[in-house]
């Protein structure tokens, strides 16, 4: 077993200097920068088809925006089980789950499937009645937006306590279940 349970901010100056993490955290932030290139990737789709006033043009951009943000979405489902799965149980053996830092990211994975579900039903709805592209790309940006912030949250706070926290057992145990 790794540290003895000890408080949120206490962890916090513990580890304060310390941004080295295990091969199985590190994977997590690769996928977030992974992550974060295709939300780029989908805010410059969003941007073009605002400005587009072509149907033709624009269905073919609404597509091609679906299609990106169908896979987007599959590839965050992965990453969201990984954590809540596999890593959130193991930080639970030493912090509280139902407060605090994992809770919280609990409900942010909630609140992300649901502002992209949103968003994807909007895009479903402009390809088969044009007229509303702003409310796609607002859509758009507010999960970005969320997901950045949860993103962040993740790696200056939950990251570094479970580098903490767990112990090389457990980190090995999470490097096998993340191996792809």
């Amino acid at each position: 077993m790794g540290p003895p349970p000890i408080g949120c901010m206490g962890m916090m100056q513990e580890f304060e200097g310390r941004r080295k993490l295990c091969p199985a955290l590190e994977k997590l932030k690769d996928e977030h920068l992974s992550l974060a290139e295709q939300m780029n990737e989908l805010v410059h789709l969003a941007n073009n088809l605002k400005s587009t006033a072509e149907p033709t043009k624009r269905k073919k951009g609404l597509t091609e925006l679906h299609e990106l943000a169908s896979s987007f979405r599959a590839e965050l489902e992965k990453h969201s089980r990984r954590e809540e799965e596999d890593l959130y149980p193991l930080i639970a053996n030493y912090i509280e789950r139902e407060m605090g830092p994992i809770a919280a990211m609990e409900e942010e994975h909630d609140l992300i499937h649901e502002s992209l579900m949103s968003f994807m039903r909007i895009v479903e709805k402009e390809k088969s009645a044009p007229g509303e592209v702003e409310a796609v790309h607002t859509h758009l940006l507010k999960s970005v937006e969320i997901l950045m912030e949860h993103f962040y949250k993740e790696e200056s706070v939950l990251f570094p306590m479970a580098e903490y926290v767990l112990s090389d057992a457990e980190k090995e145990q999470l490097r096998v279940l993340f191996q792809d």
